[in-house]
C-alpha cells in the first residue's frame, strides 16, 4: 500500500475531505503528531504538511524539522503539499520571507484568482470559492511560479514536487464549527470577522469549496503520478 505522511501541527486541524478522498483511493496515511512524534524516515508517496495557529517564524524545533523534512521531499521529486501553516513553512523552507499580513482571512472568500494558467487547478473557476484561516502570509520563493492570489495575498504556488496552499480546502463542517469553537474570545477582538455570518455561510458555499478539493486533488494526482 503506498503511504501519505500527514505532518499534524494542530489536533484540531486534520487532513479532512482531502484526507477521506487519498484513504478511498487506498492510500495509507501516516499521521505524525509533529509537536509530540518524531518525523519517521521518508518513504512515502506523498507528503501532506497541515496548518496550526503558529508562525513560520517560530523558534520551534519541530518546525525546522518539518522545513527540512520539505527540502528533502523536493529534492527526492517526492510530492509535497502545504496547506496554511505549511504553505507558509515551504515558502520559508525555500527562501521566501514570511510575516504578518495587514488583515486577518478567517472565512469563506470568493476572490481568489489563478496565475500562470496553472494545471493544478484546471477545472476551477477564476476567481474561484476558498475558506480562509490566517494571518500570515508569504512572499513567492525564488525559482517558484505563483499559481493564486487575491487582492492582498499570495495564495498558492509551485516548486518543483512542491505545492503551497495559503488557503483551506480540506475544511469539513466539523472543522470550521470547531475552530469557530475554540477561537471565541480571540475573534471578539477582531471587528471584521463575524463568526455567525460564517456558519450561516456555510451551508450555501461549503460544498463549493468541497468540489474544489475534489477537483485539484484530482489533477495533484494526475501531475505527480501517483
Amino acid at each position: 500500500m503506498s503511504k501519505v505522511l500527514v505532518i499534524q501541527n494542530a489536533r484540531l486541524e486534520g487532513p479532512g475531505t482531502l484526507g477521506e478522498m487519498l484513504k478511498s483511493d487506498g492510500f495509507g496515511l501516516d499521521v505524525i503528531f509533529a509537536k509530540k512524534e518524531k518525523i519517521p524516515p521518508l518513504d512515502h508517496s506523498m507528503v501532506l504538511v497541515l496548518g496550526a495557529p503558529e508562525s513560520a517564524n517560530d523558534s520551534l524545533e519541530y518546525l525546522k524539522n518539518e522545513m527540512a523534512l520539505i527540502r528533502d521531499a523536493a529534492e527526492k521529486n517526492i510530492p509535497v503539499l502545504g496547506i496554511c501553516l505549511g504553505s507558509q513553512l515551504m515558502a520559508k523552507a525555500f527562501g521566501a520571507n514570511v510575516y504578518l499580513g495587514p488583515l486577518k482571512e478567517i472565512g469563506f472568500y470568493d476572490d481568489v484568482r489563478l496565475d500562470n494558467s496553472p494545471k493544478l487547478f484546471e477545472g476551477i473557476d477564476s476567481p474561484f470559492t476558498v475558506f480562509h484561516w490566517h494571518g500570515d502570509t508569504f512572499d513567492i520563493p525564488h525559482n517558484a511560479t505563483r499559481l493564486a492570489y487575491s487582492g492582498l495575498y499570495n495564495q498558492a504556488f509551485r516548486i518543483g514536487s512542491a505545492v503551497g496552499l495559503q488557503f483551506h480546502l480540506e475544511v469539513t463542517r466539523n472543522d470550521i464549527v470547531s475552530w469557530l469553537e475554540s477561537t471565541q474570545e480571540d475573534l471578539s477582538k477582531v471587528p471584521y470577522i463575524d463568526p455567525k455570518m460564517i456558519l450561516d455561510e456555510m451551508e450555501k458555499t461549503l460544498p463549493t469549496v468541497q468540489s474544489n478539493m475534489k477537483i485539484f486533488y484530482r489533477n495533484f494526482k494526475s501531475a505527480f503520478g501517483i
